[in-house]
């Protein structure tokens, strides 16, 4: 067998040839190249633009805050991954606030990704596993989409090829300066990747044991020898570099809100996510939780507190959350070792488990070149998995190298655990992608080698253990991809901005394909609800249920499209349904009563209006809403308290006020009503409605100027105002009679 060359061998410092030089920059170009043609096509793709309370809008309004000098927001806890919080900061300060120059600095620290995965490669494997490593990094599409997007998910494949690279460097041959850089970039990792907290743990233990290690892996050497990758100083470095990263988001939580926290305050909630009796090993919705980032932000507090029935910090609320999972734990051990082994298999399957966008509609219904980027986690496992042993250092003198390698390579199984221990989802994994396109290329070399040398045998087993892996990783799960869902949301946005026609189409593609058929017409039928073309919404809501006729909630939409057509009879018995079946009660309830109402049951009508559950909870609008309505039925009585709470809730809403007082005037309660009354005219000046009634309630007690005066401001207001002017006539022929009484 031909010797291997010293470029070829593990640890090898030298350079590719410089007549190679050229070759290297020209695959990088390609690479680049790759990523600017995907960012291109999908830049101005209206589901991947940074908005409203997803991950993307939640960070750009924060990174937005930062760059326009408020360095220390969010002033509490940190609630997302600060690192990408000051990222994105820095790019837009710098750019005049360009989201496009932000994806173009994603993907060219993406491409010095790919350059960094081929030299590790090459430390490992050799020169030839640059090019393979380059080649799977360039053609993997989930690398070049999570660059593109405006998610923390952005930084991870870059942050990961720097920090293995260093580790390797570190632990192959030494360095203070290394060992302290690679420090660094882990506890940056962190910030960006909270699930890497426990590989930088693990890597600082390594880095200590690594001369226990090496006697025990050389059994019959002599003494202690001296290894300058690995004991006490090495590892002191290395958590030196650790806590230079963290060090600043520490102060930054004590600073801003008085509360120690490593790095963000979500790690309870996610941990609860992961860990409950209604767990999956995925993301799934959690009650009272919005399923939004600043829906979590809002409600993780909110839910906590109302378990423990005190005020609760952020820190505090997230330790409930760690709790509850724990005492599931502690309780069902059984269900969360099974749950477990689920979820780590999930880790180690191929299908992407989506979080805020599918990779899978992206790469397969949008024409981009992604549709040709074929490399990805179907072909990323079993090579990479096979090349933690295939790939393996051969024997050398020292034992450095092996010992290297295997603390190297305990990264993907480390990790894999680290995202195993919350909820699975795709882009959780792309820094254990990044290390399985490197040992990937190491699997590659080593069957080429068996192959040049004719060991048959040993190709066989490998190419056999690559294979069996391919197809245990393969295996189909039945786990949801999010092709149907985004498929859904494509159509939702074509039937807001108008684009019907383009709508109908995608619906005709998707509905035969999707899994749950009835939720997608209930969707579209909810869409065209919410645009206030009840006609077309009625359309599909009819068939969401001619679908699935016990849905509750296709029944209340499809209850309110008819009570918006007129058809109240008809809306009466959906209403009910959905009312009966505790779906979103309060609107259900509302709008029965509505409905009621509009038939002339009115007795019925006000029995819906006290069937609302927690009209407390309810936000002020629907508290004006409900009160109005009760006044419009004569329950004075009803109305109060919700007309209460709707002053209470939005204290600049003049139509509250008025119709509160309008309440307490039935109710006998004068005084109070004119207060509430006069509040309604400062607030809201050109209101005749408001001026009216306070003119009623002042000549009602004998404030007759008052009266004429709040009158006279209605009738100009608004000079058609017949009742304005009846009243003022009123005015005039009392005053004329009391005249002629004496």
């Amino acid at each position: 067998m031909k010797k291997a060359s010293r470029q070829d061998r593990p640890g090898s410092r030298h350079a590719p040839p410089e007549r190679r030089a050229h070759l290297v920059w020209l695959a990088l170009g390609v690479a680049l190249a790759i990523k600017l043609v995907v960012l291109l096509q999908l830049q101005a793709h209206p589901l991947l633009r940074p908005h409203g309370d997803l991950d993307p809008g939640v960070y750009l309004d924060l990174a937005r805050q930062v760059a326009g000098g408020d360095l220390l927001a969010p002033h509490r806890v940190f609630f997302v991954s600060p690192l990408y919080i000051y990222f994105l900061a820095g790019i837009l300060a710098l750019s005049g606030g360009s989201v496009f120059a932000v994806q173009v600095a994603q993907i060219a620290l993406g491409t010095a990704g790919v350059g960094l995965m081929g030299a590790t490669a090459r430390m490992w494997f050799g020169d030839r596993a640059w090019w393979i490593a380059v080649a799977l990094a360039s053609l993997t599409g989930y690398f070049a989409f999570n660059e593109i997007l405006v998610l923390q998910s952005a930084i991870d494949p870059f942050l990961a090829a720097l920090g293995l690279w260093l580790l390797a460097r570190a632990w192959l041959h030494g360095g203070r300066r290394v060992f302290l850089a690679a420090g660094v970039v882990l506890g940056l990792h962190v910030l960006n990747r909270p699930n890497m907290a426990a590989w930088a743990v693990v890597a600082v233990v390594l880095t200590l044991a690594g001369p226990m290690l090496l006697r025990v892996a050389r059994p019959s050497g002599s003494g202690w020898r001296r290894v300058p990758t690995g004991g006490l100083a090495p590892a002191l470095r290395l958590a030196g570099g650790l806590v230079i990263a963290l060090a600043p988001v520490v102060a930054h939580n004590y600073a801003v809100a008085g509360q120690p926290a490593l790095v963000s305050s979500h790690g309870g909630l996610n941990f609860y996510i992961g860990n409950n009796a209604e767990a999956d090993g995925t993301y799934h919705l959690v009650a009272g939780i919005t399923p939004s980032i600043a829906g979590q932000d809002r409600d993780m507090r909110r839910v906590a507190e109302k378990a423990e029935g005190r005020t609760l910090t952020d820190v505090q609320a997230s330790s409930w959350f760690y709790g509850q999972a724990w005492s599931w734990i502690k309780t069902r051990p059984g269900d969360a070792v099974k749950l477990f082994a689920r979820k780590i298999v999930y880790v180690f399957n191929a299908i992407d488990l989506p979080l805020n966008f599918s990779y899978a509609y992206y790469s397969r219904d949008e024409a981009t070149l992604l549709r040709a980027l074929v490399v990805g986690p179907w072909l990323l496992l079993p090579l990479g998995i096979s090349g933690l042993w295939l790939g393996r250092p051969g024997r050398d003198r020292s034992g450095t190298a092996g010992l290297a390698w295997w603390r190297w390579a305990a990264f993907v199984p480390v990790y894999g655990v680290a995202v195993a221990i919350f909820f699975v989802a795709g882009r959780y994994r792309l820094p254990m992608l990044v290390a399985l396109s490197i040992t990937g290329a190491g699997a590659v070399v080593a069957l080429w080698d068996r192959c040049r040398a004719a060991r048959w045998v040993g190709l066989a087993v490998g190419a056999g253990a690559v294979a069996g892996l391919g197809i245990l990783f393969n295996l189909n799960l039945g786990l949801d991809n999010g092709l149907s869902g985004e498929r859904a949301e494509m159509i939702l946005h074509d039937i807001d901005t108008g684009q019907d026609a383009a709508a109908m189409f995608l619906l005709a593609r998707a509905e035969p394909a999707d899994p749950d058929r009835a939720l997608l017409l209930y969707r579209v039928g909810e869409a065209y609800l919410n645009r206030r073309d009840a006609a077309q919404a009625l359309l599909h809501l009819e068939r969401a249920l001619a679908a699935e006729p016990g849905r509750p909630e296709t029944r209340l939409a499809l209850g309110e499209a008819l009570l918006d057509l007129g058809r109240a009879a008809e809306a009466i018995p959906h209403l009910r349904a959905a009312l009966q079946a505790r779906t979103r009660g309060d609107v259900a309830a509302f709008d029965l009563a509505r409905a009621l109402s509009a038939t002339g049951a009115t007795a019925e009508a006000i029995r819906a209006l006290h069937a609302i559950p927690s009209p407390e909870d309810l936000d002020g609008a629907s508290q004006l809403a409900v009160g109005r309505l009760a006044l419009d039925l004569g329950d004075a009585a009803l109305a109060e308290p919700f007309l209460q709470r709707a002053a209470r809730l939005t204290p600049g809403d003049a139509a509250a006020r008025e119709a509160l007082g309008l309440a307490l005037v039935q109710l006998g309660r004068r005084p109070e009503a004119i207060a509430a009354l006069e509040t309604a005219c400062q607030l809201d000046p050109a209101s005749p409605t408001a001026r009216l009634n306070l003119a009623v309630l002042y000549a009602e007690s004998g404030r007759i100027p008052d009266a004429r005066q709040r009158a006279e401001e209605a009738l100009q207001l608004r000079p058609d105002y017949a009742r304005a002017r009846d009243f003022l006539n009123a005015l005039g022929r009392a005053g004329k009679e009391g005249r002629k009484g004496r």
